[in-house]
């Protein structure tokens, strides 16, 4: 319940880098809207003040945890959807549609060490610096994916 009220009513609300007068205020706004807010918050504080002992909340600080799943995308995929989103263009083939559609809205971005522009990691990698990707490739080898899954033998049988 209180991770659902988390993203339903403070999802949009940026708490990193954000100077702590905005964000009380942006907070006071989502909870003179819902008032609900303060007692399923509030409860979930209490819950954690049990858990965790006040005293141990006083002497350490708090220390925020950032979770992120990334999907990686395939370099030769990566290399024309940016080329055409540098000179403005849509793609029509599907997959490369997908493709810029994920470089649009990446949230990972990285400073090119020469330029300084700020582009997604899977350009970085895969475009502006394919050494480095190819090096990685070297260092970690994925498995290729025949598109069939593994079979095993059956418990009694020999394979």
């Amino acid at each position: 319940q209180v991770r659902d009220a988390f993203y339903r009513h403070l999802g949009g609300v940026s708490f990193s880098g954000t100077p702590l007068p905005t964000l009380m205020v942006k907070l006071s706004r989502v909870l003179v809207r819902h008032p609900s807010l303060a007692w399923i918050f509030g409860g979930w504080a209490m819950r954690m003040v049990h858990r965790t002992g006040l005293l141990a909340l006083v002497r350490h600080r708090v220390r925020p945890v950032t979770f992120v799943m990334h999907s990686f995308m395939d370099a030769a995929e990566v290399t024309p959807a940016w080329e055409a989103l540098q000179r403005g263009e849509s793609v029509d083939d599907p997959r490369l549609a997908a493709t810029q559609e994920r470089l649009r809205a990446c949230s990972y971005a990285m400073a090119h060490p020469e330029t300084g522009e700020l582009v997604p990691a899977c350009v970085q990698h895969s475009v502006l610096d394919p050494t480095e990707n190819h090096q990685l490739r070297r260092l970690l080898p994925l498995t290729v994916k025949t598109g069939r899954p593994a079979t095993r033998p059956r418990a009694g049988h020999d394979a």
